[in-house]
């Protein structure tokens, strides 16, 4: 079993890497204008998208802990590929949203299972202090994954919409077949003998602990503000000058300025103690600021430094989330955690779609940017061993 576990390691980055390799991550918001929707179209269908991840989330997190984190894994790569032969083939709202909510189901099924399996394997080894250090190998894993993804798919996209989601369809594929190597790191699963609805009682018990609600809110705050502006970028650039490959060069400079996060986190981390998570909040406020400036240099390069710092608090938030929740709980209160980042992404995408169709995109991110850092006080401050 040993052996195993160890196997789950690698096979965990593996699947990390193939999950986010997504192909259309880049160009969706590109691919959706081109088949005539407006911004106000395509943010209530991001809407669409995180309402039903907000519906299906804490379910699929106990449907994980329940029958099986590996179960949830391979069923969430089947959901994504179907998402992503709709995605082809819709031609008006209603297909597409579905593509959407099949898309969220996915996300849903994954979020919480991959991080719950992999620091259980862990600590069934008696090595969960060192997670941190794994939770930056997996954001490093998810970070060349998508780097590499919004630069493939902007290629491909210049040849063909079509063909760049059905390869991201192959790549699916790929990471269910990785998936069957990996080992449930208990010896049995509770289903037997844990009913649902015990299940959530206990679940939700847990977030009578105010410092952990506050983590979960604020967080989601920080990582919504930060993923609209990032979809929203494909078009600020596009309105620039940039092509579909200029703007995918460009997300690829974010990927390689994430990866450097992600594999700095910890090490950022110890340095700055118990302020690591109001200090790097900081930093993605003001990148997202700058992304408005004229010169489209300084815009660039604010948008890489607030990249550098969404990866910085991925990994942090991760560890010292899952040292405060219980095994047979963790993958549910993860989802939890994913639910709140959702309800921030209902409110905050439709809202700056329909702003930026006034204001411009470039004031609508400066006016995101300048939110966030008047809400860095807010941002939890770490123990000193959730940074270690």
């Amino acid at each position: 079993m040993d052996k195993k576990l160890h196997r789950n390691i690698a096979v965990s980055y593996l699947f990390r890497f193939l999950s986010s390799l997504a192909l259309g991550d880049g160009i969706w918001v590109l691919y959706l204008l081109r088949k005539g929707l407006t911004l106000w179209q395509i943010g209530l269908l991001e809407g669409v998208f995180h309402a039903a991840g907000l519906v299906a989330e804490v379910p699929s997190g106990a449907l994980a802990d329940l029958l099986g984190r590996k179960n949830a894994m391979l069923a969430s790569r089947v959901l994504a590929a179907v998402s992503t032969l709709l995605n082809i083939y819709a031609g008006s709202m209603g297909p597409l949203a579905a593509a959407f909510v099949l898309n969220a189901w996915s996300y849903n099924l994954l979020s919480g299972s991959d991080e719950a399996l992999l620091y259980d394997s862990f600590l069934r080894l008696g090595r969960e202090r060192q997670y941190f250090h794994a939770a930056g190998r997996m954001g490093l894993a998810a970070e060349i994954a998508q780097a590499a993804g919004v630069l493939a798919g902007g290629m491909l996209a210049r040849r063909s919409f079509a063909l760049c989601y059905l390869v991201s369809a192959g790549i699916e594929a790929a990471a269910f077949f990785a998936g069957f190597f990996l080992t449930e790191p208990r010896a049995a699963a509770i289903g037997g003998r844990v009913t649902v609805r015990a299940h959530f009682a206990a679940s939700f018990a847990l977030l009578r602990d105010g410092a952990l609600r506050r983590m979960l809110l604020r967080f989601a705050v920080l990582f919504a503000g930060y993923t609209t502006a990032f979809f929203y970028a494909q078009q600020l650039y596009q309105d620039r000058g940039f092509d579909t490959l200029g703007v995918s060069t460009i997300l690829l400079g974010m990927g390689i300025a994430a990866s450097a996060g992600a594999l700095l986190s910890r090490r950022v981390a110890g340095r700055l103690g118990k302020y690591a998570a109001q200090a790097e909040s900081a930093v993605l406020a003001v990148g997202l600021a700058l992304m408005a400036a004229g010169p489209v240099w300084v815009s660039v390069a604010g948008f890489a430094l607030a990249s550098f710092a969404n990866a910085l608090l991925g990994p942090l938030h991760s560890a010292a989330l899952n040292r405060r929740i219980p095994s047979d709980r963790r993958a549910t209160l993860i989802s939890v955690s994913s639910m709140c980042f959702s309800a921030c992404m209902i409110v905050l995408f439709p809202l700056a779609g329909a702003l930026a169709a006034r204001l411009g995109l470039g004031r609508v991110l400066f006016l995101l940017g300048a939110l966030l850092f008047v809400y860095v006080p807010l941002t939890p401050r770490l123990e000193a061993e959730d940074n270690e």
